[in-house]
């Protein structure tokens, strides 16, 4: 696996970026998300489980559904992913590598999203790791089939009355993440006045990413909020200093974010790490109105209070 990249300048950032053609029609809400009183946690997750039953069972534990889970410094022997590949037929706009397995491997930073499918708990997680060799590489991975080898802190970020499932999108053909209304719970969640709300949220292909976030906080009024929770795929990428990434398939999680309300609207600042079909991961700070979602993007947004 090739090392951390810089960007390629192979066009030029103030160019309309291409649009991803998806095989169903486009559906006409664009933005999908629920607000309410937000749960946190820090959870152990214990070495010698799959990633997905450790994360599962230690937010089992903390009383939790679903969220986003934030993981710094994890070790696990082996370690099974996938990397963003182009389609290889009309199906789709883009697709999945063949399996890939490292021996062991540092991961530095995974951002997943913890829900259910088909009734049953599921995890999808986007990561940056170090292989034996040092290499930095990066991708969506095999949570079943990844094994921890020591015990870890994480971090969560959910809502107590909503969680993530998956159904079929006819747009992307993919069966993807959706928030939802946990059953028996809806409008058990409003938050007391004067404390931080949480947004659990979807945004669906060819939305700008900067703005679509900005817009899920002008739509709840978030003033100001931190980007806690973050898996998708964007159309290459183009950096804020100038630099492009020109592969349609990616994957991508964001490192840092913060959205504020200013004079001119709501802003979102975003630190990203985009991992491409070769393996190649780069890092920076994404130019807003460059860079439209590829498949979907699932964001979790935490409230920050004046």
């Amino acid at each position: 696996m090739p090392a951390q990249q810089q960007p390629s300048s192979t066009s030029t950032p103030h160019q309309p970026r291409p649009q991803a053609r998806h095989p169903g029609p486009p559906d006409p809400l664009r933005l999908i998300s629920l607000a309410g009183a937000g749960r946190q946690a820090n959870i152990t997750l214990t070495a010698g489980s799959n990633l997905r039953d450790a994360i599962c069972t230690a937010l089992a534990a903390a009383g939790i559904e679903g969220a986003t889970v934030r993981i710094e410094q994890l070790q696990v022997t082996p370690l099974h992913y996938l990397m963003p590949a182009l389609s290889p037929d009309n199906q789709h706009a883009a697709f999945y590598s063949a399996p890939q397995m490292a021996a062991h491997a540092q991961i530095e930073f995974a951002c997943a999203t913890v829900g259910r499918r088909d009734g049953l708990p599921f995890v999808h997680c986007h990561a940056i790791w170090r292989d034996a060799a040092g290499t930095l590489c990066g991708g969506h991975l095999l949570c079943e089939q990844t094994i921890l080898s020591a015990p870890v802190q994480a971090q969560v970020y959910g809502l107590s009355h909503a969680g993530m499932e998956t159904r079929f999108d006819p747009e992307t053909n993919f069966t993807l993440f959706h928030p939802v209304a946990l059953a028996g719970e809806a409008g058990k969640s409003a938050p007391i006045p004067g404390t931080a709300r949480t947004v659990l949220a979807r945004i669906r292909p060819n939305q700008d990413l900067h703005k679509a976030i900005e817009e899920i906080c002008r739509q709840h009024q978030l003033r100001h909020a931190i980007v806690r929770g973050s898996v998708g795929s964007i159309v290459g990428a183009v950096f804020a200093d100038g630099h492009v990434v020109d592969d349609l398939a990616t994957e991508i999680l964001i490192r840092a974010g913060r959205v504020d309300e200013t004079g001119d609207g709501w802003r979102a600042v975003l630190d990203i790490a985009l991992i491409d079909p070769q393996g190649k991961v780069y890092q920076g700070l994404l130019a807003r109105g460059q860079n439209p979602v590829l498949i979907c993007f699932e964001l979790v947004l935490e409230e920050v209070l004046d």
